[in-house]
């Protein structure tokens, strides 16, 4: 697809791609941006969100790009500039993390209301074969927290896309180390982009794209080790803690969230369990 980033715009073969700019910009980052924020629209099209990017009743939102169903892309906000995605947000001991990311939003309704013997967007429109999943971190208000719902899924063409075009970001930010979702930075507030969004199979791809090996191991970072759980979410109870340096196999996924085999020194599995994939490099 040959996407590269010059002078703030995404270029797709050399011409830039269509921009519809928000009014909604804080501004040149004061700083190289640390991490790529991974969203869902929670609408009907990309080129909807990208009209409520800079509708004048909008409250304050908008990110860099948005990746529509079929793969085309829009841009709303110069990739030099602050755009107003996070919100109220923390991680690595950071705040307010517009500042310090780009955001990435993909056309997608989300989580889904349950209507007859289907499922439906808030809007009412009919949504076939939803993604079926709990989110780990509890789900909207109004469902149970551990309920399997219905979840837009990804179109494989949208997913591809996302992946060049974050590439493309990370190849004008070297400073990125973490590709995260919004409901890793916004917790029990936001829920994209949810269970549907496989993040480990996009970081695979992203990394394959940057020349990175594919080895199916990764490897526990924190100095402070990385607690192995029962469950797909910090509510589920603690295994064990796996020191800096623990080799682990993907056997599964779930958001943000892998079971993995734990591997001792000669590379066979001891333990079994779930981590957060933040803290595995």
């Amino acid at each position: 697809m040959a996407l590269s980033i010059v002078g703030g715009r995404l270029r797709q073969g050399g011409r830039n791609v269509e921009l519809i700019a928000s009014p909604y910009v804080g501004g040149p980052f004061p700083a190289a941006p640390r991490f790529l924020v991974m969203h869902f629209t929670y609408g009907a099209s990309a080129r909807s969100t990208a009209g409520w990017f800079r509708n004048p009743d909008n409250p304050g939102s908008s990110a860099q790009v948005i990746v529509g169903r079929e793969g085309q892309i829009i841009q709303c906000v110069s990739f030099d500039d602050v755009a107003w995605h996070a919100g109220a947000s923390s991680w690595r001991s950071l705040t307010s993390l517009n500042s310090h990311s780009v955001g990435i939003e993909l056309a997608n309704w989300g989580y889904l209301r349950r209507s007859g013997n289907g499922w439906t967007s808030y809007t009412g429109v009919q949504v076939p074969s939803p993604f079926m999943a709990a989110h780990v971190n509890g789900n909207p208000r109004g469902y149970g927290a551990d309920e399997s719902i219905g979840w837009e899924q990804y179109a494989e063409e949208q997913f591809s896309v996302a992946a060049e075009v974050a590439r493309a970001v990370l190849a004008y930010y070297p400073s990125i180390r973490e590709i995260i979702g919004h409901d890793d930075i916004s917790r029990g507030r936001k829920w994209d982009p949810g269970p549907a969004f496989d993040m480990f199979r996009f970081h695979e791809i992203v990394q394959a794209g940057n020349g990175v090996a594919g080895a199916n191991q990764l490897t526990v970072t924190p100095t402070s080790g990385l607690n192995l759980r029962t469950g797909p979410g910090t509510h589920h109870s603690i295994v064990k803690l796996l020191a800096k340096g623990t080799r682990v196999e993907p056997i599964q996924t779930q958001g943000n969230w892998l079971l993995v085999s734990v591997l001792n020194a000669a590379g066979d599995s001891t333990d079994t369990g779930w981590v957060h994939r933040a803290y595995l490099d």
